[in-house]
């Protein structure tokens, strides 16, 4: 980015439950290459998911960070007190009806009945690729519908702080986007490229398991007319001593619960740095 482009980066979880020590990680993490690049962090709330996110939620995230000393911008967090907010993705569906809009203009968006068993098998970053089954049928047509996009055939190049550039051929590992689900809900895909568009965010930092996504979110971002660049820095995930990631799903411990066991703030992200969080390699 140029000298008079500052970086602006974003903490963005979902309230579908409390904070847990991987978020507490990342937020290491986001933080820590905020410094080093003297880079703003908004806060978030992607709350696309209305089957499961939830008010009490975003209250605990908030008040759990205000504990924990992660201070984000601080226009970000107070609009997040109120209702609406820019910052709540449950607050403005009129941003994600224009960009959906702006993607039927630009290329074939298509009523897909396909589910994920009659796709190809998945490839190493765990996704089935969608091979096109269904494109040129109409949005409107009949059954439980996903709104697809056509992404080009291209290869795209994205730098990352931490595993150097990102070369991706989404259409090839992937295939089309779908950007509504079957419940008439915006996908975490669609989402998150309009909002970082709309934010100003150029700076993505994130876990390793969503680098594979970064391929696909610049040429949908490009449809819908981005034309700056970001980059990203994908970080290392926490893993329970099984293999698995911590996550909400599998009740990981909550920093509220290690907060009511007594433990300090400090002990806290003690343990998420002793977890495997690491810094940046260097500014590219």
């Amino acid at each position: 980015m140029t000298a008079d482009k500052p970086f602006i980066t974003r903490f963005a979880p979902s309230p579908t439950g409390e904070l847990h020590l991987g978020h507490v990680a990342h937020a290491l993490c986001v933080w820590r290459v905020a410094r080093e690049l003297n880079a703003t962090v908004l806060i978030r709330m992607e709350d696309h998911d209305r089957t499961r996110c939830r008010l009490e939620y975003e209250r605990s995230i908030l008040a759990d960070l205000d504990w924990l000393g992660f201070m984000p911008d601080p226009v970000s967090r107070a609009s997040l007190e109120s209702s609406p907010s820019a910052f709540r993705q449950s607050d403005h569906p009129e941003r994600y009806a224009d960009a959906f809009a702006q993607l039927q203009r630009v290329t074939d968006v298509y009523g897909c009945t396909c589910t994920r068993t009659m796709m190809e098998t998945s490839g190493p970053d765990g996704e089935r690729r969608y091979p096109g089954t269904c494109r040129g049928m109409p949005l409107d047509r009949e059954g439980r519908l996903v709104a697809r996009a056509r992404i080009p055939g291209e290869e795209t190049l994205v730098e990352d702080l931490l595993r150097g550039p990102l070369l991706h051929q989404p259409q090839h590992d992937q295939g089309d986007v779908a950007v509504r689900d079957v419940f008439g809900q915006w996908t975490y895909q669609f989402c998150v490229v309009v909002d970082d568009m709309h934010d100003g965010v150029n700076l993505i930092v994130r876990g390793e398991d969503l680098a594979p996504s970064t391929g696909r979110q610049w040429l949908l971002a490009r449809m819908l007319g981005r034309t700056e660049p970001f980059i990203t820095a994908h970080h290392p995930l926490l893993y329970t001593a099984d293999g698995r990631k911590l996550s909400k799903r599998d009740r990981s411990e909550t920093v509220r619960a290690m907060r009511d066991k007594g433990m300090t703030a400090e002990e806290v992200i003690a343990a998420a740095e002793r977890g495997g969080t690491q810094g940046v390699k260097g500014e590219k």
